[in-house]
């Protein structure tokens, strides 16, 4: 593959004055060839920027704060205000910005308008037209995909008896608008839809075969099954999660061999290798796996080890969650399309469809596949049940990866109240206070706020309402 290169070109989407839509240098090359069109969406979702949004491990109930004195540190106040849920996420107590603190409005729409720029040029690029309709196919899926993304962060949950809940602003092209609106969430998910659908047919009349760095059929149709999901179309979820499972299948998870590889068959789609483990690393000096989430696995279940990393506190033992982000568990990126997945989004759309041996059946053959030995499971003989059991389940298979366990709580029917606990500290690192802070079941504070930087630029967009969060403070401690 050619070297590339950037783009000649001034990209104007979204972002009021965004410095990445900045017109570039005049001595950068435009894209000409396939080639080089092909590595600039390489480039853009996998090296330059971070398509998931990795605070929203924060705001969830798999991470606590740390036991003991290495977790009460100043540096953690960086992450306080999407680990307390605050009104604005950009602003701490003392009124400083946190200028990273919101960027997935930013760095995604970013995704979106390399995607847009390909989808409208790469017709008259030079090459096969086998590379064209992939690459083509490929813009089409990150576009998708992209917008998912935005959507359930930024727009109000799915709601099938709504047609104008605030979804996120779609914008198609490369043209210029320096004021725009929200569209709704039915028709953001329509358009995600559509692009899965275009990308398919793309990709297929291709007859091109990638590696695991570029999405092919089973990828779309994996996305298409989550987006289906999300949107309580039962049948329509196991249709497509039946495509996938047709043709890939599970694969033992062993704790002393990286599990995603090229050569996996049940790794669909492998991206995003910026960052692949700096954030684990420097967040686990501060927070740690809930205790909830951690003894939720048997000790027969290999994903386990595989998943999770001990260490010692000064009052118990805790463990992290960094192996998801290093060579323990993955050998290419830190975000996967994987097989389980449809096994996932099948037994939740038959539980929810009253087939719960169905259901149970897929978790079963999952778990054939995770555990040494599944005796020791007790299934649920309660229809009633499933459910929830699938859910759990979900729930420990993708801990960590992309926003799963965020997206997931913001689309139930009965969300669990959350809690979370912050120790306030001194310049000496003495504890002062504890402060506890709740995440209610109906909050409107599972709907990140757009960025200041959006409000400011555009006066006619509307952010959804979020509330100011206060603690209870305990000051009662033992030091």
């Amino acid at each position: 593959m050619k070297k590339l290169l950037y783009i000649a070109f001034v990209l104007l989407p979204l972002i009021g004055c965004n410095d990445f839509l900045d017109e570039v240098d005049q001595d950068k090359i435009i894209p000409e060839t396939t080639d080089h069109f092909a590595a600039l969406l390489l480039k853009e979702f996998n090296y330059s920027s971070s398509t998931i949004y990795r605070y929203a491990n924060y705001m969830t109930d798999d991470l606590a704060e740390r036991d003991g004195a290495d977790a009460f540190d100043t540096k953690k106040k960086g992450w306080k205000t999407f680990y307390t849920w605050q009104q604005e996420l950009e602003i701490n107590e003392e009124g400083d910005i946190l200028s990273s603190a919101n960027k997935a409005w930013e760095t995604i729409y970013e995704d979106i308008a390399i995607a847009n720029y390909v989808i409208e040029l790469i017709e008259d690029a030079t090459g096969d037209i086998e590379e064209v309709n992939y690459v083509k196919g490929e813009a089409y899926f990150i576009r998708a995909y992209s917008y998912f993304n935005l959507l359930n962060l930024y727009g109000v949950p799915y709601n099938a008896s709504s047609d104008s809940d605030l979804g996120v602003p779609l914008r198609l092209d490369t043209g210029v608008e320096t004021t725009y609106r929200r569209n709704s969430v039915n028709e953001c998910y329509a358009q995600i839809e559509a692009d899965i659908e275009e990308a398919m047919k793309l990709i297929d009349e291709s007859g091109l075969t990638k590696t695991k760095w570029h999405p092919n059929i089973a990828a779309c149709n994996l996305l298409m099954s989550r987006v289906k999901l999300y949107q309580e179309k039962w049948n329509e979820a196991i249709a497509y999660a039946d495509k996938v499972i047709e043709n890939y299948g599970l694969t033992v998870m062993d704790p002393n061999t990286p599990f995603v590889v090229a050569d996996n068959n049940e790794i669909l789609y492998s991206f995003q290798t910026a960052n692949i483990s700096g954030w684990g690393t420097n967040s686990a000096k501060y927070f740690a796996v809930t205790d909830e989430l951690y003894d939720s696995f048997d000790d027969a279940d290999r994903r386990k080890e595989m998943f999770f990393a001990k260490l010692t506190a000064e009052t118990n033992e805790q463990y992290i969650w960094t192996n998801k982000y290093n060579t323990t568990f993955t050998g290419m990126g830190w975000a996967h399309f994987r097989v389980a997945e449809a096994f996932l989004n099948r037994a939740e759309a038959y539980a929810q469809s009253n087939s719960a041996a169905l259901a149970l059946a897929d978790i079963q053959t999952l778990h054939s596949y995770r555990y040494s030995n599944t005796s020791s499971i007790v299934y649920p003989e309660n229809d009633s049940e499933v459910l929830s059991f699938v859910l759990d389940e979900r729930r420990k298979e993708l801990c960590f990866e992309e926003h799963h366990r965020w997206f997931d709580l913001r689309r139930m029917d009965e969300r669990p109240e959350i809690t979370h606990v912050y120790s306030v500290i001194d310049e000496t690192g003495v504890l002062l206070q504890t402060e506890t802070y709740t995440l209610f079941s109906d909050d409107p504070n599972y709907t990140l706020p757009l960025p200041l930087e959006e409000r400011e630029n555009n006066l006619i967009i509307r952010n959804v309402e979020r509330y100011a969060k206060f603690p209870e403070i305990d000051t009662e401690i033992n030091i």
